[in-house]
Parts: structure tokens; sequence; C-alpha cells
């Protein structure tokens, strides 16, 4: 039981690359169910993890540097976007007073607590993939219209020449 345990543990952490793990013990049944609401509307999962479960699947997707942070009740929030993640639980923490982020794994490097803020104050996925299809779009846009103004000069001077050799 045990055994399968730490392997579902370590496979949810292997698939996803991003987790953040965070204290968990203070919270009501209500609040752990309004925090775990927040990550499923944000495509993210959390669960909470028995301290010497979590410490074997550290171990063995090479994170060891996170057993240290392990001491009371934890929890693992864990998806493919670590921005939601990080915002989800900065704010949640910041407006309950009652979570705490201990260590953070993003992209598979492990993260200290104040690298976390920064990633969390970023836009989402989608506003990041926006902002760059904006750029991507006005480079177009330029380019285009560059490329327009070469027929339009050539024919203004056309008529030019026409109206000169007329008048």
């Amino acid at each position: 039981m045990r055994r399968q345990m730490v392997e579902e543990l370590k496979g949810r952490l292997e698939d996803n690359n991003n987790f953040v793990l965070f204290d968990y013990g203070a919270l009501t049944a209500e609040e752990s169910s309004g925090l775990r609401k927040e990550f499923r509307e944000a495509n993210q999962q959390m669960n909470v993890v028995k301290n010497s479960i979590a410490t074997i699947a550290f171990d063995q997707i090479g994170v060891k540097s996170l057993n240290d942070s392990m001491s009371n009740m934890n929890a693992v929030a864990y998806g493919k976007d670590p921005i939601a993640i990080a915002r989800i639980l900065l704010d949640y923490q910041e407006k309950t007073k009652k979570t705490q982020v201990r260590a953070a794994v993003i992209e598979g490097e492990a993260m200290s607590v104040d690298q976390l803020r920064p990633l969390a104050d970023l836009p989402g996925r989608d506003g990041l993939l926006g902002m760059l299809l904006g750029v991507m779009q006005g480079v177009t846009v330029k380019f285009v219209s560059t490329l327009n103004e070469v027929p339009r000069k050539f024919v203004g001077t056309l008529e030019a020449v026409k109206e000169k050799q007329e008048g």
C-alpha cells in the first residue's frame, strides 16, 4: 500500500514538473474545499501528502532539497501552469494567513519561496500567449504596411510625372 502511494505521488509530480509544497494543517474543511475548488477551476491539482510518502517520492524524482521543508501537515499543489499554482497559493496565503508555502519545483528546478512571488505576479499562460501573439501580429502588420508603401510611393511618383508632362 505504501509503495503504491509513493509511486502514485511520484507519477503525478513527474508528469507535471511544477509543484509547490505548502503547510496545510491550519485549514478547516471548508477552507480546504475552497482551495481545492480554486485549483480545479485553474486546471491544477492539490493533494494532502504524508511526510514519509512525500520524502520517498521526492528522493526518487531527484529533489531531495524539499525534504528539509517537511514538517507538520503538508499538501502538494501541482499542474502544468506554474503561474496559476503560485498565484493561487500566495493569494490564499495572504487572504487567510493559514497556509505557508514551504518549497517549490518549477520546470524541474527547485525554487525558493522568495522566487515564487515574481512568478505569481506574471499574467497567466493565456495572458502571456496573448502578449506574444500581439507582438507577432504587430511585426506582421508593420511588415505588410512597409511592403505596401513601396508600390504606393511608386504610383504617386508616376502620377506626379504624368501631371508634369500634361501640365
